[in-house]
C-alpha cells in the first residue's frame, strides 16, 4: 500500500520531509515529520474502529491532563484514501518496549504510568461520543471454550489443562462478583504504548484505539508482573479503593486469557501459570 503522505498532510495544513516509522501494532501505517505523526488506518479488522475510537478518547484524556499527544486532525472523509487517518503532535522519544532501560529505570517509568492512570480514572468523567466509537472493555466470563481450543491446538495435555481450569475456578468468584467503580480506560496499556526518554522518564501514553468505560483494573493487565508494584505505587494507596476488592484476581484472569490465546496461535509458547500464582501469593 502506497499512501499519498504529502497530500494527506497538506489537506490539513502540514508539510515537511517525512519518514516511515516502525509500526508497533497492526492497525496503522505510521509516518512522521519533525513535528507531527500521521497515522493511516490499515485494512486490519480493527483498523478503522481503532482510529475512530482514539479520535474521541485521546482528546478527552489530554483535556484531563493525561500525558498524551495532541490530536491535530482526524479525517474520515475518504476523499484521498479509502479509510480514516489522523495527525498528531510528535513526541520525540522511545517506546518503553524498545528503549532498553534497566530495571530501575523501568520501575520509574511504570510508577509514572501508574500516576497517569490515577488521573485518567479520577478526572475523566465525560467523553463526548455521539457516534458510539468508544469500546466496551470487559472480561470473558467463561474461559472453558478457550481451554478446549488450547488442548485442540496441541498446546497442552489434559493434566496441565486441568491445572489451568482449577486455577480459573479459584479466580472466578473474584471476577464474577467484583464491585468497582466504572472508569474511563485506556484499555491497551503495554510497554509499546508507553513513550519515554532514553534515561527513563515518562513522556506519553499513546494509542487509545481500545478506550472506553469499564473496570479500572483492566488498565493494569498489560503491566509486566515484575513492574506491577511500581505501577500500583504510582497509582496510590487511596486511589486503589476504586478498583474494588482483590483486583489482582481480575488482572490475572485477563492475563491468563491472553496467555492462552497466545499459546493457541503460537504452539509451544508457555502459559506462565506458576508466575501468576506467585504474583497472587505475594500480593
Amino acid at each position: 500500500m502506497v499512501d499519498p503522505v504529502d497530500a494527506l498532510l497538506a489537506v490539513h495544513g502540514f508539510s515537511g520531509a517525512w519518514t516511515t516509522l516502525a509500526q508497533t501494532g497492526l492497525a496503522n501505517r505510521v509516518y512522521a515529520t519533525a513535528d507531527v505523526v500521521l497515522r493511516v488506518a490499515t485494512d486490519h479488522p480493527e483498523g478503522v474502529s481503532d482510529a475512530r475510537t482514539e479520535s474521541v478518547a485521546a482528546p478527552a484524556a489530554r483535556e484531563a491532563g493525561i500525558r498524551t499527544p495532541r490530536l491535530l486532525a482526524f479525517d474520515d472523509s475518504r476523499t484521498l484514501i479509502d479509510g480514516p487517518f489522523s495527525i498528531w503532535e510528535r513526541i520525540h522519544g522511545e517506546t518503553l518496549g524498545s528503549a532498553g532501560l534497566d530495571a530501575s529505570q523501568r520501575t520509574t517509568v511504570w510508577c509514572e504510568v501508574g500516576q497517569e492512570l490515577a488521573k485518567l480514572h479520577s478526572r475523566v468523567r465525560v467523553c463526548p461520543d455521539p457516534h458510539g466509537y468508544l469500546d466496551s472493555p470487559g472480561y470473558e466470563p467463561n474461559l472453558e471454550p478457550t481451554i478446549a481450543r488450547f488442548i485442540d491446538a496441541g498446546a497442552a495435555n489434559q493434566k496441565s489443562a486441568r491445572e489451568i481450569s482449577r486455577f480459573l475456578d479459584e479466580l472466578a468468584p473474584h471476577v464474577s462478583s467484583a464491585e468497582h467503580e466504572r472508569c474511563f480506560l485506556h484499555n491497551d496499556l503495554h510497554d509499546m504504548n508507553v513513550m519515554c526518554t532514553q534515561t527513563g522518564s515518562l513522556l506519553a501514553v499513546i494509542d487509545w484505539g481500545d478506550a472506553g468505560w469499564g473496570d479500572p483494573a483492566l488498565d493494569f493487565v498489560g503491566v509486566p508482573l515484575d513492574m506491577m508494584s511500581a505501577a500500583f505505587a504510582g497509582y496510590g494507596f487511596t486511589n486503589r479503593a476504586r478498583l474494588g476488592v482483590f483486583p489482582d484476581a481480575r488482572i490475572v484472569w485477563t492475563k491468563l486469557h491472553e496467555a492462552l490465546d497466545a499459546a493457541i496461535s503460537q504452539p509451544g509458547r508457555p502459559v506462565p501459570l506458576t508466575s501468576f500464582r506467585r504474583f497472587l501469593d505475594n500480593r
